[in-house]
């Protein structure tokens, strides 16, 4: 009897199995679950589904079973196989190269003045509400040249808590633009079906609809917060910064992809009550932009050197020593302000650095022209701790990866302008499709998409100047 149970318990499990096996499962290493996945839940024989956070799931290898792909007779996954790992934050430590002196009519600092080797803006001290002076009398100076270079002030951040420190400051803002220095595109600008979107989708007008059509997780808020639309741009030397662990000699990690949230306050820095007139719902916002001294010097060179003595609430000029300013999408300035109103030019804020809530995956925007000897894009939705300082790729048929170079085309006498696409290093390639792309948080969390780059060339139907692509894998929450 017992012997026969057996045999009827072990029919059952593989009539179960053949049931399973027969809705196409997933294969290993595949997306299996979370908010906005519509496909298969089940994972092959020998995986299960493990959810990594509430918008991605994954089918990995069950420890709890011995089976193998080769005995179970499952085919060799024909996806986009991903995985995620950790690696150590390196404690390899370098100084910061000198700025080579450049060449040319006023060395291509225009109106500016050169400075140790970058563009500074000149401005007369007497007059805190100046942004600019005429001439060379002893009035016109330029605020530390270390304003105007890659940050070096900030300290490497490879964690954030949930309590991390709040910080005083003014908030300005500065439009809606698709052509930030982070190379982001479309992405961070679109914004469908927010709860603000009476007022919001009417400013964005037609320019979103195909681009959230087609990509409906990047124009998602999160479901606690507004996010999509909040984007902002914050001092230059914040934007672009020197960590002595990664390689570069120079400006090394730029900001791209930081979380903050970011609260209105009244002028002398007390919270509106959530009853009182005032009162808006704090944001989440985004950094895709840089806000470069030399080009704004009356909001932009950081703390005590900022000319803007016209603004009377406490935290408004000069910028307290332990902030950043923060220049806004006009979305992100409406909700502060509240139902899109900007009668404020600038504002007074209170911000934390906070853990992205990106829903759905990492994507990549491909630049058109592609090949396989040169090719650039830009990774962008990266929860966690959002920046990104590694990419590498891997061709089809090749062991070793290559790590991308932020892209090389700019002047180094104006490094808080650098761009922020990854392109393929000169000299190296061909790159042959399926190509891998490894990415690297600032948190040492490392994501790969073995299949991430399928083609050169964007699909029919897809976004005109806006392909991203899908990698399938995401950072920790």
């Amino acid at each position: 009897m017992i012997r026969f149970l057996a045999i009827i318990s072990s029919l059952f499990w593989l009539s179960s199995q053949y049931a399973v096996g027969k809705r196409a499962c997933r294969q290993v290493w595949l997306q299996c679950g979370g908010l906005e996945y519509t496909g298969e839940t089940c994972c092959v024989l020998g995986t299960k589904c493990v959810q990594i956070n509430e918008y991605y799931a994954q089918c990995q290898p069950d420890p709890s079973t011995t089976i193998s792909s080769s005995a179970t007779g499952e085919p060799t996954p024909t996806g986009r196989p991903v995985y995620t790992t950790t690696m150590l934050v390196s404690t390899t430590s370098h100084a910061q190269s000198a700025y080579p002196e450049p060449t040319g009519t006023n060395s291509g600092c225009g109106s500016w003045q050169l400075t140790e080797g970058v563009c500074c803006p000149l401005y007369d001290k007497s007059n805190n509400k100046s942004e600019s002076c005429s001439g060379n009398g002893a009035n016109c100076v330029t605020p530390p040249a270390a304003m105007c270079k890659s940050g070096t002030m900030y300290p490497e951040v490879h964690s954030i808590g949930k309590d991390e420190a709040w910080h005083y400051s003014r908030s300005t803002h500065f439009g809606l633009t698709s052509g930030g220095a982070c190379g982001y595109g479309l992405y961070g600008l679109c914004t469908k079906g927010s709860k603000t979107s009476s007022w919001t989708d009417a400013w964005l007008g037609s320019t979103c609809d195909a681009f959230c059509k087609a990509y409906p997780a990047l124009c998602q808020d999160p479901a606690s917060t507004t996010l999509r639309g909040n984007f902002a741009a914050p001092n230059g030397d914040y934007y672009t910064q020197f960590w002595p662990s990664l390689r570069g000699d120079r400006d090394n990690y730029l900001s791209c992809g930081e979380c903050f949230e970011v609260v209105r306050t009244k002028p002398d820095g007390s919270d509106y009550a959530v009853s009182e007139a005032g009162y808006s719902d704090p944001i989440v916002l985004e950094i895709v932009d840089s806000c470069p001294c030399s080009a704004n010097s009356k909001w932009c060179c950081g703390p005590g050197a900022d000319h803007c003595g016209e603004i009377d609430f406490k935290y408004g000029c000069p910028l307290p020593s332990d902030s950043i300013h923060l220049d806004l999408s006009d979305i992100a300035m409406g909700r502060l302000q509240g139902n899109g109103s900007l009668n404020d030019g600038v504002i007074p804020t209170r911000y934390r650095r906070v853990a992205c809530p990106k829903p759905g995956n990492i994507y990549l925007w491909m630049r058109e022209g592609g090949s396989a000897y040169y090719f650039a894009f830009t990774a962008v939705n990266a929860a966690g701790i959002g920046g990104i300082t590694d990419i590498e790729i891997r061709g089809a048929g090749a062991e070793d990866w290559t790590s991308l170079d932020r892209d090389p085309h700019y002047s180094s006498s104006r490094p808080q302008e650098r761009y922020g696409a990854w392109v393929v290093p000169q000299n190296t390639g061909p790159y042959e499709v399926p190509i891998a792309v490894r990415l690297t948080s600032s948190a040492g969390e490392v994501v790969v998409s073995e299949m991430a780059i399928r083609s050169f060339t964007p699909p029919e139907g897809a976004v005109k100047g806006f392909w991203y692509l899908d990698t399938g894998v995401q950072f920790s929450m």
